[in-house]
């Protein structure tokens, strides 16, 4: 797997150093996962894509949702919403920006981080320790744009960068659920809602935008909640196969 790190985090970090000048960086940085998936020879039968079915949009998407409404309600109690003028536009558009998420860069980082890795790591760890290993390797992938400032707003704390792997492995076990049963797509559209739902917390509660190291879906009020979304995910997607192995019937394998 030299080839598939050496592209993912070589070209990934350079491309992440760059993101203080535009966004678009990010969006291509993206894209190194499959990249260096295409680097180590991967080429997916069609299956592996979208888990040899039609993927449904919010069957592959609701534990995103019921993030972000588990993170706004328990909030509530404690801090009252001050939603910005933008946020009714943003909660009006929010049924589609998933799918353009997922073709902007989402796909790239799942074709190569569930459609390679994840299978890679499964067959020596199966898929639910491979899930925790994934998604450590998925949080230091982001550490360049961690240290200049992305999700925490901290320039230069490796504090960032350890604090960003309490929800990235708890999410990589949600998406390495999601991908069992609907493919790279599936993972995909999930990703997707992720990115794109996660920050309307952060229009609604605007003045806690400064401590998102605790509140919020990137904070540890985040992870905390995800663990229960990771729970449910699990057990409605893979519980009824054998120590997290997937149905070969299922996934079309023989």
């Amino acid at each position: 797997m030299y080839r598939f790190f050496t592209v993912t985090f070589g070209l990934g970090w350079a491309l992440q150093a760059l993101s203080p000048t535009s966004n678009f960086w990010l969006a291509a940085a993206m894209w190194t996962p499959a990249l260096g998936a295409l680097a180590e020879g991967f080429r997916p039968p069609p299956y592996v894509l979208t888990g040899g079915q039609r993927v449904p949009y919010w069957g592959s998407m609701w534990p995103a949702g019921l993030w972000t409404l588990l993170t706004v309600a328990s909030t509530l109690p404690l801090h009252r919403a001050e939603p910005r003028a933008e946020a009714l536009l943003a909660f009006l558009l929010a049924p589609l920006t998933p799918v353009a998420v997922a073709f902007l860069g989402a796909f790239g980082e799942e074709y190569g981080w569930r459609g390679c890795l994840l299978p890679r790591l499964a067959e020596r760890w199966g898929y639910l320790k491979a899930s925790f290993v994934v998604g450590l390797i998925w949080a230091l992938w982001h550490t360049p744009a961690i240290l200049l400032g992305y999700q925490y707003g901290w320039r230069w704390k490796a504090e960032g960068v350890l604090l960003s792997i309490l929800p990235t492995v708890p999410l990589s076990v949600i998406h390495t659920a999601v991908y069992l049963r609907y493919g790279v797509w599936g993972a995909a559209f999930l990703h997707g809602a992720v990115n794109s739902w996660a920050p309307l917390y952060y229009l609604l509660f605007p003045q806690l935008l400064e401590e998102r190291w605790l509140w919020g879906p990137v904070g540890i009020q985040g992870a905390a909640l995800l663990l229960p979304v990771a729970i449910a995910a699990w057990r409605k997607y893979v519980a009824e196969t054998h120590a997290g192995q997937p149905n070969p019937q299922r996934r079309g394998e023989s």
